[in-house]
This record gives structure tokens, sequence and C-alpha cells, in this order.
């Protein structure tokens, strides 16, 4: 990840600089798209690259006309979301529908402790009424952060009700707290400690499955690397702990240990290719982040895993998945200039059986389509499902998951409304970019020198 960054006056600190006022961009073009205007700012940059900006004021400006107030300690990774101030989303189960909440400054714990609060209003709870307690129409989102050297705390609470009949009900608690540890010529893995209370999964044509407490640890690699024009993604995890979940056949819960094993590998393989448009900011990084490649891959999916339970039960698993991707234009022009249609097939071989409902094997052969398509300018419409079509499946044609996304996309961002009708989760989310630049660049913060000539000004009247 690459920042730009701009002041009149800037004083260099160990790990980080300050200054009265500083302009950062993810945009490595100028007029750049999107720009943080930060007062009385530091900003340190994290041993993974990430960079965290404290101020006493931050606003995002977006094409230098739509400014959004965001926290006064910002963490911006690759991709990262942006939290605006005001969140809108629906949530089906947990919040009845549409809820509407607003974030709170962040409360510093220490030096290394930060806490997130985020109320909320159940706006569908309101408009359907017939509510006995008022607790009911009110919610809440916590995060509490820290890192301690190497050490890093993320906990999160999800709050649907603050009505004393329903709290525990309507409460999710989960957290993890460890670190990055080097193994040698094993490479690098992340290593946490996890617990959690009342956790939200879906599995595939079950759907969705509570887990109502867990704790235990895990490891896990990520990497990735090139061969030739193909690419390719791997992760390796493994955990261990205690759970107590939904049975997966009988209307009870089930307390037993657990320990997996799981590895993954993704690749693409491009069989044609076809021309970008050309690389400048009004063509190839009109509308995206990266030029877009006309063509066909093959995308494939290659994973494995095993679980064995307190209980002596076991589940293996062996799956591929893969299937084309074709992309159509280079999303350089106006209208109806990028089209993406993807089919992926899967099946799995499964060995035993897990006990638990959250994690058992059940969609044994999958069929997914995904469309990306372009309408008009920046405007994109994105939209999949998944099936299963397993025929001595008693989920046989069920939907397994979907998603549809109206987005305004842009080179240095993207604002998109999503809904997930699997799920019941929709919502409003605003995206920075990622790019990999060099060079010095230009100033990007606007400047108008004043024309004393033309000023208005009464003395010289």
């Amino acid at each position: 990840s690459r920042w730009r960054v701009q002041a009149s006056r800037v004083e260099f600190t160990a790990n980080g600089w300050r200054a009265d006022r500083m302009g950062f961009s993810n945009d490595p073009f100028t007029p750049s798209q999107t720009r943080i205007d930060a007062e009385d700012v530091v900003a340190v940059e994290q041993e993974n690259g990430d960079l965290l900006i404290s101020a006493r004021r931050n606003r995002l400006i977006v094409e230098e006309s739509m400014p959004i107030p965001v926290t006064r300690r910002q963490l911006i990774e690759k991709e990262e979301e942006v939290d605006n101030r005001w969140v809108f989303g629906v949530d089906n189960k947990d919040r009845d529908g549409l809820f509407v909440g607003r974030t709170m400054r962040p409360l510093s714990l220490g030096a290394q402790t930060e806490l997130s609060l985020e109320p909320q209003f159940m706006v569908q709870r309101a408009i359907d009424g017939g509510r006995d307690n008022a607790g009911d129409l009110f919610g809440l989102e916590a995060k509490l952060g820290g890192r301690y050297g190497r050490y890093k705390l993320d906990l999160k609470a999800d709050v649907g009700s603050f009505d004393p009949d329903r709290f525990s009900d309507n409460s999710r608690f989960w957290g993890t707290f460890g670190r990055d540890i080097d193994l040698g010529t094993l490479g690098r893995f992340r290593g946490n400690l996890f617990g959690a209370y009342r956790y939200r999964t879906w599995n595939g044509s079950l759907g969705e499955s509570n887990i109502e407490s867990a704790y235990g640890a895990y490891a896990e690699q990520r990497g990735d690397w090139k061969q030739g024009d193909a690419s390719h993604r791997y992760l390796v995890r493994g955990a261990v702990g205690n759970y107590r979940a939904d049975h997966y056949r009988k209307d009870r819960l089930e307390e037993t240990g657990r320990a997996t094993l799981f590895a993954s590998l993704t690749s693409r393989f491009p069989l044609i290719t076809g021309e970008t448009a050309e690389l400048t900011p009004t063509a190839a990084y009109r509308y995206s982040p990266e030029p877009i490649v006309p063509g066909l891959t093959l995308n494939t999916n290659l994973n494995s895993s095993l679980a064995s339970y307190g209980t002596g039960a076991h589940q293996k698993t062996l799956s591929f998945s893969g299937g084309p991707t074709l992309t159509l234009g280079t999303f350089s022009r106006s209208f109806l200039d990028f089209t993406q249609l993807s089919i992926i097939g899967g099946g799995t071989l499964r060995g035993g059986g897990s006990p638990f409902e959250f994690d058992r094997a059940v969609d044994l052969g999958t069929l997914g389509f995904g469309l990306t398509q372009q309408i008009v300018g920046p405007v994109v419409l994105s939209t999949g499902v998944n099936l299963n079509i397993d025929p001595g499946s008693n989920q046989y044609g069920e939907i397994i998951n979907s998603n549809i996304e109206l987005r305004w996309q842009r080179r240095s961002y993207d604002l998109g409304v999503y809904f997930n009708p699997y799920e019941g989760i929709g919502g409003v989310r605003f995206r920075l970019n990622d790019f990999d630049f060099t060079g010095r660049g230009v100033p990007f913060v606007p400047y108008e020198p004043l024309n004393w000539q033309t000023r208005e000004d009464p003395v010289l009247r």
C-alpha cells in the first residue's frame, strides 16, 4: 500500500510524522479523487504497513466536493472500508430489518488501548410498533482494540436489543489476542487465542447456525506467488478448541472439543488475454484501480480439511471447484464497457461427519454464477448466486449463498449499497482502493493563489 503525503511543515519522528495540518491521498494521480484532510495530526506506520492517523479532526474529501467526517483515529489498510460516522444497515435476524447507527469518537484507555462505540436505533422496529420495552429500539456495536508490543487485541460486541428480557439472546461477543510467530524455514504464522459467545455463522443450504460458546487457539499462514502468467494464493490453518453449538440433527446443543487442519490453494490461469485501454487517468484508470484486461481466465480452488471431535467423531473433506471468467470491455468508456461473467462448479468428497451444524459438510455438489456489469459511467451492478446441485442431498436445488450490490466505482474509491438475501444482511459501505506506485508525485491538495487585483476589500475600494 502506498500513500502520498502533503504538508507545509512536517516534523519527523522515529516511526512516523506530525504536522499542524496534513493531507493524505491513496490516489497516485493528480487531481486526486480522494484525500484525507487532517488537523493536528500524528501519523504512525504500523509494523504490518498499516497507517494509523490520529488527529483533532479528520475529513475524507471525495472528488473535492463531498467531505465525509471520519473518526479521529483512522487505521487505513489495503482496500479498507472507511468508518463513516453514520451507518445505515439491514439485519433481518438480529435487528428485524432496517437500522441506523452513529459511530462515536474512540475513547483512549491508556496509551495502547482504544474503545469504539456505535449506538444504533432500530428503524424497522419503530415503524412496526408493538414493543413493550423502549430498550428494544436500541442496539450497540462496540470494538476494543489494542497493540502491546507485537501482540494485538481485538474484541467485538454486537447487541441487538437492550430489552432486559431479550438482552442475552440478542447479544454476540467474540475476540482474539495474539501475534505473528516466526518459525524459521516454515515462515511466519499468525497465532491467536480466541473466544466467542453466540457467534453467528452460515453453512450453505443449512442456513444460519449459532456457536453458543467457544474458546481455543489457532495459527494460520497466508501467501501468494506467480508462475508465469498464472497466480496462486494459499492458506494453511490449524485450530484446537472447545465448542458448544447447535447439533447437526438434533434440536439441542452439543459441547465437545474440536481440532482441525485446513489447507486451501486458489489459482488463476489466463487463457485468452486482450489489450487494456491506454494507461492514463482518463482511460484505463478512469473507473478502476487497476487496468481491466479483457479475456478469458480459468479460476480454481483446491482445499482439504481434517476435523476430530471429543465425541470420537471425525470429518475429512477434499474439495475442488473451478470455472471460467469472461471479461468484456476495458471499463474506460461511459456506457456498457465492462461485463464480467463467472461460472463456478464444485464437488466435495467427505468421510465421516461433524456432530455440529456449523461445520457439517452438506453441499457436496455446487454451482455458482456471478455477473458484474457497468451500466453507465461509474455505476456498476454486481450480483451472484450459489446453488446445491448434489442429487443425493436433501437440500438439492436450494440456494446456499446470494448477493447483490449497486456500486459507484471510481479509481481510488467505491461506494456501494449491498444486500445478501441469504444472510438477510445489507448496508452501505465506502472503500478506499489500494495502489502500488513509486515516485515523488506532485501536490494533490488544491491551492488557489490570491489575485489581489480582484479581491473585494473595503480598503482598496
